[in-house]
């Protein structure tokens, strides 16, 4: 999180910080999984995080994709600490869910990039480092 929010960031950029994460984990997992698979697992996750930072139990439709502006509009209003451990556990939970359905390796494949933040400049040649 320190790296894609920066050490002392205030809530507001966290929740950027995570909802980037979101969209690059359904770039990822949306061809293989489906829109439906991916926005399963993100509701699974919220509610498991939820169990310990009960700002995440978000009201979700069931057949609608994730509401991302909901999920960052909720860690915005926490203070910063909280804001950082409930998107941690958010992901935490999403992490441990897929591990649990398809293994750690091929786990590690499909999400390596989206745990890479993006570089700073924009070439597509530089290649990510490992996390």
């Amino acid at each position: 999180m320190a790296q894609r929010a920066g050490e002392s960031a205030d809530a507001a950029r966290i929740a950027e910080a995570i909802g980037e994460i979101w969209d690059r984990i359904d770039v990822a997992l949306a061809p293989i999984i489906g829109q439906r698979g991916v926005a399963a697992l993100y509701r699974r996750s919220l509610y498991l995080a939820a169990a310990a930072h009960s700002w995440l139990a978000l009201q979700e439709d069931p057949q609608a994709p994730p509401d991302l502006v909901a999920l960052k509009s909720s860690i915005a209003r926490q203070p910063p600490p909280e804001a950082a451990a409930g998107g941690v556990a958010l992901l935490q939970a999403f992490h441990t869910l897929l591990t649990s359905l398809v293994g750690p390796s091929l786990t590690l494949r499909l999400l390596d990039a989206v745990w890479t933040p993006p570089s700073p400049t924009s070439g597509s040649s530089a290649q990510d480092p490992s996390p």
